[in-house]
């Protein structure tokens, strides 16, 4: 029997919002963030384990604690190379198909989950990934036996802290993208700035409830009833793991598209 897991990797040291992890959500008094991204991957029915993959740091202690105190499985692993901390915690729980989740991340779907990893499943893929969706509520789907080879084969240190870009790059892995087209572009629904959890927390204030897992459509309607909502964080920029150059390069393209400097587009 496949078992499925979903892998949360979680850490306290962040310097543009540390201890974010662990802020209430929303602001006014609510479970910490990783509490909420527990509870939807814990609601996807589809996954049999869910972990919270901390650091062996000092400052971690606190994630390992609050795990304990809520009954939530950890796992404690290598601060920089996130992809040995990921195999190793798989391996410890002897998971099959692995969900990779982030503790910044607390407005993902249980349902996209669902679907996702089922199709990972019925293509016998060894990485599935979703796009078209805001950044913060994408879903990764990777085999063990993929996570496994990456993490014997991968030297560059870009390839360890980010897990799937040798996964992304290199050849002999079967790769599956799933394609979403939600109708609010260019939101950020992750928290990383002090802006993000700004953003989160109005969301969380108006649309949070206790036992109830708010979902995508009730995200746009708000947000398309207050078109403001989404100016919140609109400034901020996310540092990219590229799986390759041509990677880097498309993407670059794409925002000068978008910044309408079609010009230069015809040199690169």
């Amino acid at each position: 029997m496949v078992k499925i897991g979903a892998i949360i990797q979680a850490r306290l040291g962040s310097e543009r919002l540390p201890n974010k992890a662990l802020l209430p959500l929303p602001f006014s008094g609510g479970p910490s963030l990783l509490q909420h991204v527990v509870n939807r991957a814990k609601a996807a029915t589809i996954v049999d384990e869910v972990i919270v993959a901390t650091t062996e740091k000092a400052v971690d202690n606190a994630i390992e604690s609050f795990c304990k105190d809520q009954a939530i499985v950890c796992f404690r692993g290598d601060e920089q190379d996130v992809l040995d901390r990921f195999v190793k915690a798989a391996a410890n729980y002897n998971l099959d198909i692995i969900v990779r989740l982030t503790g910044d991340n607390p407005f993902i779907s249980p349902e996209t989950i669902n679907a996702t990893v089922q199709q990972h499943l019925n293509q016998g893929a060894d990485y599935t990934i979703t796009e078209g969706l805001p950044l913060g509520i994408n879903i990764e789907v990777i085999a063990f036996s993929a996570l496994e080879l990456a993490a014997r084969n991968a030297t560059e240190p870009a390839d360890r802290e980010h897990v799937t870009p040798y996964i992304r790059r290199e050849t002999g892995f079967k790769r599956l993208t799933i394609p979403f087209d939600f109708p609010v572009k260019d939101l950020r629904l992750t928290v990383d700035y002090p802006s993000d959890y700004a953003l989160a927390s109005l969301l969380y204030e108006k649309l949070y409830a206790p036992e109830h897992l708010f979902g995508f459509e009730e995200i746009i309607n708000l947000l398309q009833q207050n078109l403001w909502l989404k100016d919140v964080n609109a400034g901020n920029t996310q540092r990219t793991a590229f799986a390759d150059e041509a990677d880097e390069l498309q993407q670059a393209k794409q925002l000068l598209q978008k910044a309408g400097f079609t010009r230069v587009l015809t040199k690169l």
